[in-house]
C-alpha cells in the first residue's frame, strides 16, 4: 500500500483509462499484416462501425480498479489487471455467442455473423492470449514477479471454471433434470468465478490482507450470483433495449435459467409446453404467462436481493475506504437496475 493516501477516484477517469489500456494491448499485432484482426477485435469491444449502443459496461475492470483503490493504493497500476479480466471476458462473450448461435450481441450484429465462425473462434482465442499478455504488463508498474504470478494463476482458475460453467450450461440443454442446486454451480463458474477474481484482483495488486482479499472475492463471488440471476430474469422479461435480444430470447434458446427451472417444477402448464415441440412466439407468450402465474419471477427476484445482501454485507467487512466504497455500492445498484 501507498504511504499516502491516492485521491478519490473517479469512475468516468477509470473507464477512460480502461479503454486506453485495451487499445495499448492491440499496438502488440504486427499493424502490417493483422489490419483485420484489429478491426474484428475493434468491433467486438465496441470501438468500430456505427450502430453500437455502447462499448460494454465494463463492469470487471472497474471492480479491479475500485477495489484497488479500496484498499488504499493507486488504482493506475492495477490497469494491465482491469485490461485482462476485461479481455477475459469478451473472449468468453466471443465464443459464447458462437455456441449459443445468438446473433447479435448488444443490439448489433455478434462477430461471428459478421466474419464467420472460424474467425470469430480464432478471433476469441486472440484475445484470451491479448489477456495474458496483459498481465504481465504489471511488472512495469513495479509489482514483483511472485505477486504478478499468483495474479495470474487466479485468472487462470476463474478461466478454467467459467469454461467448466459455459460446459454446465451447454450440457444442461440435452438433460432432462436440473435441480436448483446445479443451476447454482453452473452460475459459480460461468460468471461469478471472474467477477470474484476481478475484485480479488484488484485487492492483491494493493497488497491487501489475505482476510481482506477474501472479503472482497466473496463480494465479488455473490454480486455474480445477483448478476446473473437478474439477467436471467430479464432473458425472459426483458425488452429489447434492455437486452439487445428478442422477448423470450432464453425460452426461444431453451436454456435451462433459474425462472425456467422454477416454472419445470411449479407448474404443469409451463412443464408441458417445454417438454411439447420446439418454442415458436406463440407458444413463447403461453409459457411466459405460464411463469408469471408460477411465480418464478418473484421467486427469482427474491434471489437476486438475498445475494446482493450477502454481497454488500461482505464488501462492508472488507472495511474499504469510503469514498471508494460508495461507488462500489453505487456500481452493484446500478448493474443490478435497483434505485434503492
Amino acid at each position: 500500500m501507498t504511504s499516502e493516501s491516492p485521491p478519490s477516484p473517479s469512475i468516468d477517469e477509470m473507464r477512460s483509462a480502461v479503454e486506453a489500456e485495451l487499445k495499448n494491448a492491440l499496438a502488440l499485432f504486427d499493424q502490417e499484416h493483422c489490419n483485420e484482426i484489429i478491426e474484428m477485435i475493434s468491433y467486438h469491444l465496441g470501438w468500430e462501425h456505427s450502430g453500437m449502443k455502447e462499448e460494454g459496461k465494463r463492469i470487471r475492470p472497474l471492480l479491479v480498479l475500485l477495489c484497488c483503490s479500496a484498499c488504499d493504493s493507486d488504482w493506475h497500476i492495477a490497469l494491465p489487471a482491469a485490461a485482462a479480466v476485461e479481455l477475459i471476458h469478451n473472449f468468453s462473450l466471443v465464443h459464447d455467442d458462437i455456441e449459443d448461435k445468438s446473433a447479435t450481441r448488444r443490439g448489433r450484429p455478434a462477430l461471428w455473423t459478421r466474419w464467420g465462425i472460424a474467425q470469430a473462434i480464432n478471433t476469441g482465442d486472440l484475445i484470451f492470449i491479448l489477456s495474458r499478455l496483459m498481465t504481465s504488463r504489471l511488472l512495469e508498474h513495479g509489482l514483483q514477479a511472485r505477486l504478478v504470478l499468483d495474479l495470474q494463476y487466479m485468472l487462470d482458475e476463474a478461466c478454467l471454471q467459467l469454461a467448466v460453467g459455459q460446459y454446465l450450461d451447454l450440457a444442461f440443454e440435452n438433460r432432462h433434470s436440473v435441480s436448483e442446486s446445479d443451476y447454482v454451480t453452473m452460475i459459480a463458474g460461468k460468471t461469478s468465478s471472474l467477477l470474484a477474481a476481478s475484485c480479488a484482483a484488484g485487492a492483491r495488486v494493493a497488497n491487501a490482507t489475505e482476510e481482506t482479499i477474501s472479503h472482497l472475492r466473496i463480494f465479488g463471488y455473490h454480486l455474480g450470483l445477483a448478476f446473473q440471476i437478474r439477467d436471467d430474469i430479464l432473458g425472459i422479461w426483458g425488452s429489447i433495449e434492455e437486452t439487445g435480444k428478442p422477448v423470450g430470447d432464453d425460452l426461444l434458446a431453451h436454456k435451462k435459467t433459474l425462472p425456467i427451472i422454477f416454472g419445470i417444477e411449479h407448474s404443469s402448464e409451463f412443464r408441458q409446453l417445454w417438454l411439447s415441440a420446439s418454442a415458436d412466439h406463440p407458444k413463447i407468450n403461453k409459457m411466459i404467462r405460464a411463469l408469471n402465474q408460477s411465480g418464478a419471477q418473484d421467486y427469482s427476484q427474491k434471489l437476486t436481493d438475498k445475494h446482493t445482501r450477502i454481497a454488500l454485507d461482505a464488501l462492508r467487512r472488507a472495511n474499504p475506504k469510503p469514498a471508494s466504497h460508495a461507488l462500489l455500492e453505487e456500481l452493484v445498484l446500478r448493474l443490478l437496475h435497483r434505485h434503492s
